[in-house]
């Protein structure tokens, strides 16, 4: 029997993010993993990051082995303990040595799918200078052009390119994702990619002291993304606020740690409430306490958010984008998320006690339903990567 090799670099901080989606969902399969069979895994991190201590604890009770990437590299690990790898996400490095067996779990396929949008100008960080005078000069459809001639086919020939190994076996989240990836690459076949719902990061055992300073909110979380879409949605609520006196509540923003971070002009900012980076437990609470969530994302694999809101009994405006429709079904209200006439249509139709109070009942049973199914895809995931060991 072989032991799999767990990358846990990936579900370290990455690009100032000390969490981030994809690091959640591979805390939960590694966590299941060791549940499981803790004799068949091993774990490699980096020693120079931050790690969460459950991790090592885990290991230090389970005694699961864990190399550091100071003393040898994932590849030169792979190869001393069987030579096999399971990774929540791609690393360049895994192109290096065809010999390793890699499974490997491809989220969405989000650099083809959205190569940008016209409202990233208004977002202030991490753009470069030309394709910031590119935008603010209006030249976006040339700066498209640009991106499409120059990004999107180098990104195309290299997720074929993962595709076409034949070391790599690769799962993904949603059924949006398995068909994004056969329409972009070809040469798959339907059933050359397996798929396995992400699973869920729901704690109950969370609490946060915090009450609800706001009174009546809508919550827009990652503010400072513009795939996440905020301004939009600021734009909306905003427009209602000035267009209709009698329209009551605040927006509360995570993820912007001020207005001035975000180029678009409120006239009602002082209703518009910046709350930066939350923890798990506070944002619970801001679910709870909002009146509605609103996710107007311009692309997902998956889509955690909207089941996080409606676990916590709060109704989900959300756009009908990519995964969105596929995990949220009929229990949230949905709208273009390009259109802020249609976002005002919906936060205006939410008004309606009786729609709400139906779209909680809804959220609840909807959200119950996909965990019942995270919950069996999660051990069908850690018994597929398993299998690797034993062949």
């Amino acid at each position: 029997m072989k032991r799999i090799l767990f990358d846990l670099r990936k579900t370290q901080p990455s690009d100032g993010s000390k969490y981030h989606g994809g690091g959640k969902y591979g805390l939960e399969v590694f966590y299941k993993l060791a549940e499981i069979a803790p004799q068949k895994i091993i774990g490699f991190y980096d020693d120079s990051l931050f790690i969460e201590e459950d991790v090592l604890d885990i290991c230090k009770k389970n005694q699961i082995q864990l190399l550091k990437s100071s003393d040898m590299t994932v590849m030169q690990a792979a190869k001393r303990n069987g030579g096999i790898i399971y990774s929540p996400l791609f690393d360049p490095i895994y192109n290096t040595d065809p010999e390793i067996e890699v499974i490997l779990t491809v989220h969405d396929m989000r650099p083809l799918e959205m190569v940008g949008d016209s409202f990233e100008k208004f977002y202030k960080h991490k753009r470069k200078l030309v394709g910031t005078l590119l935008l603010k000069l209006g030249l976006n459809q040339l700066r498209q052009r640009l991106i499409y001639s120059r990004k999107f086919n180098s990104v195309l020939c290299a997720q074929r390119d993962v595709f076409s190994r034949k070391n790599f076996h690769v799962v993904t989240v949603s059924e949006h994702s398995r068909c994004a990836m056969l329409s972009f690459v070809p040469s798959l076949r339907p059933d050359d990619v397996r798929v396995f719902y992400s699973p869920s990061t729901i704690n109950d055992s969370l609490l946060c002291e915090q009450g609800n300073p706001y009174g009546k909110y809508y919550l827009i979380v990652s503010g400072n993304r513009w795939l996440k879409n905020g301004a939009r949605a600021m734009l909306a609520i905003d427009e209602l606020m000035s267009e209709r006196p009698d329209f009551k509540g605040n927006v509360v923003i995570t993820g912007l740690p001020k207005l001035e971070n975000l180029e678009i002009t409120l006239k009602n900012k002082s209703r518009f409430i910046c709350v930066g980076y939350v923890d798990e437990p506070c944002l619970k609470q801001l679910y709870r306490n909002a009146y509605a969530f609103v996710y107007p994302s311009l692309n997902e694999g998956f889509g955690y958010p909207p089941l996080e809101a409606m676990h916590e009994g709060c109704p989900v405006l959300a756009s009908a984008t990519a995964s969105i429709t596929e995990i949220c079904g009929d229990a949230v209200v949905y709208f273009n998320p390009y259109l802020i006439n249609e976002i005002k249509m919906r936060v205006l139709y939410l008004e309606n006690k009786n729609v709400r109070d139906d779209l909680i009942v809804k959220g609840k049973a909807k959200e119950h339903e996909i965990r019942q199914r995270q919950i069996v895809d999660l051990e069908k995931l850690c018994t597929y990567i398993l299998s690797f060991g034993e062949r």
